[in-house]
Parts: C-alpha cells; structure tokens; sequence
C-alpha cells in the first residue's frame, strides 16, 4: 500500500468526518491480501531499534511474556504489502527476533516455490483457505501447537470452524478476509447505475469492457452462482452449463485480467470488473475527491466467494517457536484492531473488534449483513472434480 498512502489519510480524515465508508469492500487481492506484485522480494527488517515501529510495543499493545523459548530469525513468506508500517518491527523489538519477508503473488507461486525447494525455505507462511488443505494433504504445513498459541482463543468461532482446515484450528490461524464480486466505475456505465446481479457480466451493453478474473476457480464459481448453483459442484453437467454460459459471455469481454482490474477501474479502462473486494476499494480511495468516488463494489444478490488468509507453519521450519510466537502476536486483539483500522479488511478477530473502528464494523461492505453471508461460500479443494473444471477452463479459453 506505500503507493496509497497519500489517500489513506484522506479516507481516515473521511471517516471521522462521515461515519461512512461509502459502498465498497476491503482493502487487497485475490482473497490474498497483497495489495501491489512484489512476487519474490526479500526485505530483512533490523532488530536494533533502528526501524519503524513502536517505542515500547510490549507495554502500548499488551503483550505478555511467552512461555517457551523463541529462536532469534523468522522467515516469512507472504503476500505483498500485509502489514501496517512498523508491525513487523514491533514483534522484533518485543521478542529479539529479526524477521527475513519474502513475496509471492498467488498461492500456486507459493505452492509451487515450497514444493520445487523444500519447506525448510521459511517457517511462516499466509496461505489462502482452500490452499491449507492442499498443503495439509501434501505435507507441507504442520499442526499448530495451541499451548504456544493462547491468543487463538481471541478469534471468532464461524472462522475456527471452516470447511478447508481438516480439523478446524489445527493447521491454520485465520489473519484477514474478504469477498469477490463486482466493481464498476460509473462514469463509464452512463451515469448513477446499481449493480447487484452477475447478469451484469453477462450484458450486450456494456460490451467490449468488461473483465473477468483469468482465474478458473474465481470466474467458473461466478457462472455456477449466476445459475444459482454452488461454486463448488462436482456435477459434471452444472460444470458444463457454467462453461456454456462464459464461451457464450466471451465476445463480451475486454479480457480475463486478475492483475490490472484496479488500475483499469481508476483510468476508466474496463468497467464493470469481476474482482478482489480489496482490488476494487483501492480504485475508491485513488479516485476519490470532493467526497464521493465513481467507483462501487458490489457482492451479487446470487452470492460470491468469501476469503481467508492464514496463518500457517511449515513442515519443515527452522524457527517454529518464532512462527508460533508472530501468530499469537498478530491474534493480539490490538494488534488485529491494528491491522483492520489500516487495510479496512474483515477482521476474524472477535476480541479486537473492541478496537476496530467502528465506521469499518459498520460498513456492509467490510462486513456484510447475514443475508449476504449466507450467500458466499468458500472455495474448496474439490479432488478430482478439479480435472472438469481444468477441461471447461481450457475449453473457455481456446474458444
């Protein structure tokens, strides 16, 4: 987010101003937080005193004393741009321990980096959900040791009881999450419009603008919705009727784009956009004046996917009291206030929401209403279903 930090403040200045945070979701990408392509950056941050960060962080944000001993390195690898400035540094000043970030752009480069070099590469890595199953399934993430971990009593339970860690809070600690859906900027759809079916995706008019993620699981879950279907069917004949419906959409399309929906948005380039919640709220904030923004977000009245980012351990880490000790110091319940009152993510923090901002709490597009919510589904590792969707996802492309 260093790109947009001159228009952070003026949406904080908004806030107070407002109580309000407009029509838009959260802050970040690809049910992946990384808000700008930092794929295989390394960056190591001092432990000296010299960063940024907090004078006494122990003291300003509570945090107690472990009772196991830390190593004095972490390697963490994670999405781009995830931490408010001085985070990072905060847990090195509290626990001596100088932390090595490296990035990655999806969780396939993630998987495949760990999978290519060994586990033993980094002790922390930020996995989306239904990558935790994949992993656990591979062997490449171990099980959380909760005696190291209180703080995970902190976290909402509808996000310790999920479909994609195989035993809920085993594997995997819930950091942020987020939607899909649709974003749009209003200037080029001719004039004050309201967006709340994938039909939208789907319409002649707006043709030749129009983008959709270039990801299979993403854009195939939004054709099974718009037909009132789950995004995570394994029956053969709703995958095909799903492919039909996006050949069909394709003459429509400017392009499949998961990386510049954002950029296109602001420079009025495509509109509307199947996008990242987060992807489209940075859209917002960069064209935002005089109070007010063209661009919306919306997640359709047939629903979309829900998100998480987490928290998980290699296999083979070199340092996993350290990895440990950064996972309870994030589920800190200021430290994820911390988090949230920054990026305007979803927090599954239940005890920081004490310290959220309350514009944020109260915004439907951070966190939805019930209805909405009953409406989203996560992405789930399918098994060999994933070979159909594979051939209708090359059958679309080639068409």
């Amino acid at each position: 987010m260093d790109k947009h930090s001159n228009s952070r403040e003026d949406r904080r200045r908004f806030l107070k101003t407002t109580g309000t945070l407009a029509t838009v979701g959260v802050t970040g990408l690809a049910g992946c937080m990384g808000g700008n392509d930092q794929s295989g950056q390394t960056s190591t941050t001092p432990s000296d005193g010299t960063a940024a960060g907090s004078d006494n962080p122990r003291k300003k944000y509570g945090l107690k004393e472990l009772d196991y001993e830390v190593e004095d390195r972490l390697n963490i690898f994670q999405w781009g741009d995830y931490w408010p400035d001085g985070t990072v540094q905060d847990f090195e000043k509290a626990y001596g321990v100088t932390v090595n970030v490296s990035n990655y752009a999806s969780n396939e480069e993630m998987f495949n980096k760990l999978k290519a070099g060994g586990t033993s590469q980094y002790d922390l890595i930020f996995p989306s959900d239904y990558m935790i199953n994949v992993l656990v399934n591979q062997g490449m993430i171990q099980k959380l040791d909760m005696q190291k971990i209180p703080n995970y009593s902190n976290l909402d339970k509808k996000f310790t009881d999920t479909p994609y860690d195989p035993n809920p809070g085993t594997y995997s600690a819930p950091y942020q999450w987020g939607t899909s859906g649709i974003g749009y900027n209003k200037q080029m759809l001719g004039g004050d419009v309201d967006i709340n079916s994938w039909d939208a995706m789907w319409n002649p008019k707006w043709k030749g603008q129009m983008t959709m993620l270039n990801d299979m699981r993403e854009t195939m879950g939004a054709a099974l919705k718009r037909l009132g279907y789950s995004l995570n069917t394994k029956d053969e004949k709703k995958i095909n009727e799903a492919k039909e419906t996006l050949i069909n959409q394709k003459k429509l399309l400017k392009t499949y784009d998961s990386s510049n929906f954002t950029t296109n948005l602001i420079n009025k380039q495509a509109s509307p956009v199947h996008g990242w919640s987060g992807g489209v709220f940075q859209a917002y904030w960069e064209t935002y004046k005089n109070g007010s923004s063209p661009i919306g977000y919306t997640v359709p009245d047939e629903g979309g996917v829900i998100w998480v980012d987490n928290g998980a351990i290699t296999k083979e880490a070199k340092h996993p009291n350290a990895a440990s000790a950064f996972i309870n110091y994030y589920l800190n319940a200021k430290i994820g206030a911390r988090i949230t009152n920054y990026t305007y993510y979803g927090s599954p923090n239940k005890a920081a929401e004490e310290y959220i901002n309350k514009d944020i709490l109260n915004n439907k597009s951070i966190y939805p209403d019930s209805k909405t919510m009953k409406k989203l589904e996560y992405i789930r590792n399918i098994g060999q279903a994933t070979l159909m969707y594979n051939e209708a996802w090359t059958e679309i492309k080639n068409a």
